[in-house]
């Protein structure tokens, strides 16, 4: 120490450089909203073109699950088999390297390829970078002018996607165009073409044309052709044995694509254009960028088209912020104020700089931890600096009444640093090893609060090391520069807290430490009680944000056309808009719905579901409010869809209160237990029970007249081929028209909309020996039957399974469920297994793992006290300190009547490293005055209790003001957090000052009377 204080200034000068460093971090961290949730999800997509769910189950989905079942490190696996797709998802275990899984999961999805169908996809493997949306604009007015913008987009979306930071865009409401080639039945007869002929030429023309070079004797030159480009490469196509121009024979021409999404805004026809962010990017930086350049698109706009920004990430993320600067600054304010009251000017100055220089310090590791600026950060620098202030103080006050006692400038500094050095030093690492374990939380959950602990680890660490640096240094180099008798009361509520420190001295602790048995098993009793009051506590795992959004999820039956949801959409909200008049606005995204906007999507999209976002008036109503009354009230209204009303929710996603995986082979059976199941739900009180399977779909199937096929030696593959091409045609390739990219697409004309299919009209060619060949009805050949197919068969690991969603509100509603299905694995058929889950397993399961590291914090706090007091015993008094905390938690949750939350919970860990610093520096204090003889314990507990009440209420008090202003942000997040560490600090506070220094005594006695027994 002496060596530190004899080279000060370069000390300070170093610390400077040091927080320096730490202020450019702090200024260059990424800021968002919430964290970044790193992605688990790899997507596997097979296309075959033109089959059924269950023949792409059989020769798709089945391979690749068998090939990558073979891979460690996946969590979880399931699937769809729809028609003519398979889509794969997997879940990568916590703790794998998400890139080296990929690359082994690719291997394997090879190896499944190689025995797929010839007109199979190549399978893509790609892992789900979660990214977020940065910004969304609707253009909408015209009709005709928002399908003219194309090329416009295109462009702008070259410009915006070229900013640094953008992951990429998404068009929404705007069908892109593809190539297509519509064959003319009667040409083709004329000139003596088939379907199939024509076909072989368009996939032959998209082979590379090379003829090589040759060396004329002079140089080697390259041979080429010259060919057309585009549209006309196509109609100059030569067909067929004949070498008929394509144009001759068929009409190809560019035409919408089939309608993928239709999005209104305020009842007009709209555009929705959003930009998404990569990963660690700054968002308002980025923000900048791309905004300057919509803005300057949208200034050049067709006349009868308008731009309105529809969310930005940035707008939030400043709102956010200001709130929680005006906190931070509070709590800053606080630490002056307060250190002001009870220490002397330099004193408190002294403080507060330690405070601030060690959150700048404690802020230079944070990247490579791989925290960034958000909600959760600033909360844990506001904590943070609360708890900071508590070493300074400790060490200021004890410097500060050594040099009362008449020490030098130097051996105050060094005494007393010396004092209090091993309590905090052993108290910050019961603070650590409190958050550490919290680094550990699984999923979702873990990588949210993950900014939490490592704020509060590094900041606390520096803290540490500074306050018993920094402040004897300033210490020191003030009094040796100016002797000046301290005064016995400084600060401006010096003499109030010298008549409080005296009164519970003299009159408090002597009253008690007559009756300390009384005192302590009285006080652990009322503690005790306390959380018994848990039982009446609200409880909200992540609470709704405070916003103006609502979202709405619509399911119709499987086939409705995707112009029929919008219309329905349009009723519906139309209903809506008359009845309520809070509704501010409203859009409308028919289809694959948003795009990923406040935190919304659909799974399983297509023509028959959709999304609509209600923007309220939150002076009038909230989020919460609006769906209470709408949701029930839209099922009632109209039960030929599934409706689903949300907001966005303050953490990772959740899923449905319960849900049940229906396990086995026959896919027929499993829809029969599915409905079972379902019904039985339903009459216990569940509201609604989705499902993955889906309804059956009207269908046609044709079955082979195999005698015909034989008799004409025709194959059924060429039958089929010709069926694909008269009614949803064979995408091609890709070519390019003015550098636009177009799919090309082959179709036979012949079968109009909304007519039956009359294979009469159809014929195939026979193979015949010699003469041309004949011609077949396919009629003669196919024989239709009107029947229902399953739109898609799910998987789960492996295996055929029906997964149940049910949502419901009545009182004890999980274990209704479960006991539904309880009651159904009683008849299930040999096979066929039931399982179950859902949100409230999954918090379930949270709880669990919290409640382990909890035990483990606790493991680890009682050793780092027992190595400071060398005993087994002593580390149990202190961590009566925690049990207190936590009753007064609930006790503070209870009476405020707020919910306890997942960072409520977290409020509660974290007071067990907070909490127990108060009752070490207690013990530590009356164990150096008992072991030094010259104290009767009694005399050594209360002067241990006139020494440390100032620290005490003074670090309190800071700790508390610091975070009152998120008490009363009504932050729905965060108020959970600030009031459970406030109740329980200051509870714990209050009843430490009384029950730790009576059941010291008691415990010193015991202790005293077994030694002298085994003496």
């Amino acid at each position: 120490m002496k060596y530190i204080l004899d080279r000060g200034k370069l000390f300070i000068f170093l610390i400077l450089i040091l927080s320096i460093v730490g202020a450019y971090v702090f200024i260059t961290l990424p800021q968002r909203e919430i964290p970044e949730t790193p992605s688990s999800l790899v997507l596997i997509s097979t296309i075959l073109p033109g089959a059924g769910p269950e023949e792409v189950e059989t020769s798709i989905t089945n391979p690749l699950e068998s090939e990558i079942q073979k891979v460690d490190g996946i969590a979880s696996l399931q699937s769809v088999s729809a028609n003519s797709a398979s889509i794969i998802t997997l879940e990568i275990e916590d703790g794998e390297n998400p890139d080296e899984l990929i690359n082994s999961i690719q291997q394997q999805a090879g190896n499944a390829t190689s025995g797929f169908p010839d007109n199979a996809s190549e399978t893509t493997v790609e892992k789900l970078d979660l990214t977020f949306p940065l910004v969304s604009y609707m253009f909408y007015g015209d009709k005709e002018e928002l399908a003219n913008m194309e090329d416009a987009l295109s462009t702008l979306s070259e410009e915006v996607e070229a900013v640094s930071g953008v992951a990429g865009t998404t068009v929404k409401g705007l069908n892109s165009q593809q190539v297509l080639i519509e064959l003319n039945s009667e040409e083709l007869a004329a000139n003596q073409l088939q379907p199939f002929e024509v076909l072989q030429s368009l996939q032959q023309a998209n082979q590379p044309l090379s003829l090589g070079t040759h060396d004329n004797g002079n140089e080697q030159v390259s041979l080429t052709v010259q060919q057309g480009q585009g549209i006309e490469k196509l109609k100059e196509l030569q067909v067929g044995a004949a070498a008929v121009p394509l144009a001759d024979v068929a009409t190809i021409e560019t035409v919408d694509q089939e309608t993928e999404d239709i999005v209104t805004f305020e009842g007009e026809d709209a555009i929705s254009y959003t930009v998404f962010l990569q990963t660690g990017q700054d968002v308002p930086a980025v923000d900048d960028n791309v905004s300057e350049i919509i803005e300057e698109f949208a200034g050049d706009l067709p006349a009868g088209v308008q731009a309105e920004k529809y969310e930005s990430q940035a707008d939030n993320v400043n709102e956010i912020f200001d709130g929680l600067y005006v906190s931070l600054a509070i709590a800053v304010l606080a630490v002056l104020i307060v250190t002001t009251a009870g220490l002397t000017l330099y004193g408190s100055f002294a403080v507060a700089l330690t405070v601030l220089v060690s959150v700048l310090i404690g802020m230079i590791p944070i990247p490579w931890l791989g925290v960034d600026l958000n909600q959760i950060s600033v909360i844990g620098l506001i904590i943070a600096i609360g708890i900071l202030v508590d070493d300074s103080i400790v060490v200021n006050d004890n410097i500060q009444r050594r040099y009362k006692l008449g020490d030098s400038a130097l051996d105050g500094a060094i005494t007393g640093v010396r004092e209090v050095y091993p309590s905090i030093i052993s108290s910050s690492l019961a603070i650590v090893v409190t958050f550490s374990p919290l680094l550990l939380l699984s999923g979702g959950n873990g990588a949210f609060i993950k900014a939490l602990p490592s704020i509060l680890i590094t900041t606390i660490l520096a803290s540490t090391v500074l306050s018993i640096t920094l402040v004897p240094m300033m210490q020191y180099l003030k009094t040796k520069r100016r002797a000046k008798k301290i005064s016995d009361t400084p600060g401006f509520l010096g003499k109030p807290l010298e008549k409080i420190a005296l009164f519970y001295s003299n009159k408090v602790l002597r009253g008690v430490l007559k009756r300390p048995l009384l005192v302590g098993v009285g006080g652990l009793l009322v503690a005790t009680g306390l959380l018994s009051l848990a039982l009446f506590t609200p409880f909200e795992f992540f609470p709704a944000a405070d916003r103006e959004e609502v979202t709405m999820n619509v399911r119709l039956a499987e086939g409705t056309t995707i112009e029929n949801t919008d219309e329905f959409l349009a009723s519906l909200t139309e209903e809506v808009e008359s009845e309520d008049d809070n509704i501010a606005e409203i859009s409308i995204f028919s289809g694959e719905g948003l795009p990923n906007l406040f935190a919304s999507s659909m799974n399983n999209t297509g023509g028959n579901t959709g999304q609509v976002v209600f923007r309220i008036d939150r002076d009038q109503t909230t989020a919460a409010d609006f769906i209470d009354k709408w949701q029930p009230e839209l099922r009632e209204r109209f039960p030929e869809a599934e409706i689903f009303l949300d907001t966005i929710v303050q953490g990772p996603p959740v899923g449905a209160p319960v849900t049940v995986d229906i396990t086995g082979e026959d896919i027929e059976e499993l829809a029969s237990l599915r409905d079972q199941l379902k019904e039985q739900m339903l009459a216990e009180g569940a509201t609604i029970v989705t499902d993955n399977l889906g309804d059956p779909v009207p269908a046609i199937e044709y079955v082979p007249n195999q005698d015909a096929l034989q008799e004409n030696k025709i194959a059924l593959s060429s039958v089929t081929n010709q069926l694909q091409l008269l009614t949803q045609g064979v995408p091609l390739y890709t070519i390019y028209e003015s550098q636009m990219p177009y799919q090309v697409f082959l179709k036979q004309s012949g079968i109009d909309e909304g007519q039956p299919i009359d294979l009469s009209q159809f014929e195939v060619p026979a193979l015949s020996q010699q003469g041309p060949p004949t011609l077949v009805p396919m009629d003669e050949l196919l024989t239709p039957e009107d029947t229902t197919k399953l739109s898609q068969v799910p998987h789960k690991e492996a295996e055929r399974s029906i997964t149940l969603r049910a949502f419901g509100d009545v009182a004890d509603f999980e274990n209704k469920m479960l006991a539904v299905v309880d009651t159904e694995r009683e008849s299930l058929p040999e096979g066929y297994e039931l399982s179950t889950g859902g949100e409230n397993s999954d918090q379930e399961a949270f709880f669990a793992e919290i409640s382990i590291l909890f035990l483990v914090v606790i493991l680890l706090v009682y050793l780092v006290i027992a190595f400071q007091f060398k005993s087994f015993s002593l580390p149990f008094l202190v961590l009566i300190a925690v049990y207190l905390g936590v009753s007064g938690a609930i006790l503070g949750l209870f009476l405020t009547q707020t919910p306890l939350s997942f960072l409520g919970v977290m409020g509660i860990v974290s007071l067990t490293g907070i909490v127990v610093r108060n009752a070490v520096v207690l013990i530590d204090f009356v164990e150096t005055r008992r072991l030094s003889g010259n104290f009767d314990i009694k005399e050594a507990i209360i002067e241990s209790g006139y020494a440390r009440i100032k620290p005490i209420l003074l670090t309190t008090i800071t700790s508390i003001i610091a975070l009152v202003p998120i008490a009363l942000s009504g932050d729905p997040l965060f108020e959970p957090l600030a009031v459970t560490i406030i109740a329980g600090l200051a509870f714990s506070s209050l009843f430490t000052l009384v029950m730790i220094p009576a059941l010291y005594l008691v415990f010193y006695r015991v202790n005293r009377r077994r030694n002298k027994i085994a003496e």
